[in-house]
């Protein structure tokens, strides 16, 4: 456990945690599949046991994808990506102030690692891996520095007789870079001191996006916040002026078909909020409902610190192949 604030020092230490994981190797039969090497998705459930009694010891229920990088290596090597919720954590109230790292029972689980294995029977592999580990409740609770390990892995892994579906091998077809003009909306809730009321906040977004692979799609634009947490350390009136922040953006989206993962980058045009830096960070999914609508969960950061989890709903506004 990784003592990244002062405040924590006291908590960092070894920790041991168990995870198990029930996977699917994919075969090739959708085109997103081939574009990346057939790779592993599923779901797993990790029990930790953290380093003191006032953190407790929190179970994280996600999904995983692992996505293979040397996949002509002898030695075989993939990404492993982890998403989703803990619950377990003994908060920090008046009577356990210990903890000042998690303010609430449940968080968001995130981990990336990195992956092998070899194989040491028939249908048995050892595995070997080792990745950092993050836990956070996106700021609707103060405490809220969050949990973070660096740590390794190693296990067994046991696959099933393969199917009769045979690899799917056909080639991917080149795609067409195109272009798009999107709309988000976005709510959320956060706290400012421990003990304190929560502030509602909100967010709109339009942006020119770039398609230019099967993986990579590139965006530019503004964004338009209403935090109302702003108000708090301004103690200025409670006019719309006093609340309202704007942004210029830039991002990246790693595209898996109607999926994405979301990383932007962007610079105040105005703050109202004394607090922040002049930029900030966005980092999230997305997916692409009947080309038009985009659920979407991200959160905004400043200097990788959370500020708050946008709840939105995106809209394809203008699109290049609209016209094809």
């Amino acid at each position: 456990m990784i003592p990244h604030h002062p405040e924590i020092k006291n908590l960092a230490g070894s920790v041991s945690f168990f995870n198990a994981r029930l996977g699917l190797k994919t075969l090739g039969q959708k085109e997103w599949q081939r574009v990346y090497n057939y790779p592993e998705l599923g779901i797993g459930l990790s029990h930790n046991y953290l380093t003191s009694r006032s953190l407790g010891n929190p179970t994280a229920a996600y999904a995983f994808l692992n996505l293979p990088i040397s996949p002509a290596s002898k030695l075989k090597l993939d990404l492993g990506v982890h998403l989703g919720l803990a619950w377990g954590f003994n908060p920090s109230s008046p009577q356990n102030q210990v903890n000042l790292a998690i303010g609430s029972q449940c968080t968001a689980y995130a981990s990336i690692n990195l992956n092998t294995k070899f194989r040491i029977g028939q249908n048995v592999d050892f595995l070997l891996s080792a990745g950092g580990y993050h836990y956070s409740n996106g700021n609707m609770a103060k405490p809220n520095k969050g949990i973070n390990m660096l740590g390794a892995e190693a296990g067994l892994r046991y696959t099933l007789p393969k199917s009769d579906t045979e690899l799917n091998t056909a080639s991917v077809d080149p795609i067409q870079k195109s272009s798009s003009i999107l709309f988000f909306g976005a709510y959320g809730w956060k706290k400012e001191v421990t003990y304190s009321n929560g502030f509602p906040i909100g967010s709109l977004s339009i942006g020119y996006y770039r398609t230019l692979s099967h993986k990579s799609r590139l965006s530019t634009g503004l964004d338009l916040f209403l935090d109302e947490g702003a108000l708090y350390y301004t103690q200025e009136e409670n006019l719309l002026k006093n609340k309202l922040a704007a942004g210029f953006f830039g991002g990246h989206e790693l595209t898996f078909n109607q999926f994405s993962i979301v990383t932007q980058i962007g610079v105040y045009l105005r703050n109202p909020n004394p607090t922040d830096p002049f930029h900030y960070e966005r980092l999230g999914i997305r997916y692409v409902l009947a080309k038009r609508i985009i659920p979407s969960i991200t959160l905004k950061a400043h200097e990788f610190k959370v500020d708050f989890v946008e709840w939105g709903l995106g809209l394809v506004l203008w699109s290049s192949t609209d016209r094809k």
